[in-house]
């Protein structure tokens, strides 16, 4: 006895099931529609891109808090290096650098606090920058190359490289 499992009803015939959304039947076999391979290997090339996006979003607001607070930050650091670059003068202390001298803290450790905290948001983001922006060169060289394989793993080693950034910036 034979027994033929997976066979599926098409157009009044039994076949075996599509093997994906861009196989076509000829009358005969599902054979793979090139047309539509490409536009599903974009598709995927575009959800790996913006998957590293979100993954990326998430660590730079988890970085940089809201947007509003970041606004405040560079103003900060803004005032901060003119107060330092004009020598720490004692009677022109910006409002924003001021705001930062408490318990004991003098207004030129406080901008050179506030400029070394702005130079290591810096340093974090551009470093998340770089693994975003290389990994989506990656993936869509790959695709490019029809490598999708290859372009699932950049995207799965970039999202790796972006948590053990972020983790390594909470320890």
């Amino acid at each position: 006895m034979i027994v033929i499992q997976e066979l599926h009803q098409f157009d009044g015939e039994m076949r075996l099931p599509q093997p994906s959304a861009a196989h076509d039947w000829d009358g005969e076999k599902w054979v793979v529609n090139g047309d539509k391979q490409a536009v599903l290997d974009e598709q995927e090339t575009e959800r790996l891109c913006t998957k590293v996006d979100a993954t990326a979003d998430n660590i730079r607001t988890a970085l940089a808090g809201d947007p509003l607070k970041a606004l405040e930050y560079a103003q900060a650091a803004a005032d901060a290096q003119a107060y330092q670059d004009a020598g720490y003068p004692k009677k022109e202390v910006p409002l924003s650098v001021a705001a930062w001298v408490v318990k004991g803290r003098t207004a030129k450790q406080a901008a050179e606090q506030i400029l070394s905290k702005a130079d290591q948001l810096t340093d974090h983001l551009l470093a998340l920058r770089t693994l975003r922006l290389k990994a989506k060169a990656q993936i869509r060289a790959q695709a490019a190359k029809g490598n999708m394989d290859l372009a699932r793993s950049a995207g799965e080693e970039a999202l790796v490289a972006i948590r053990e950034l972020a983790s390594g910036l909470s320890n």
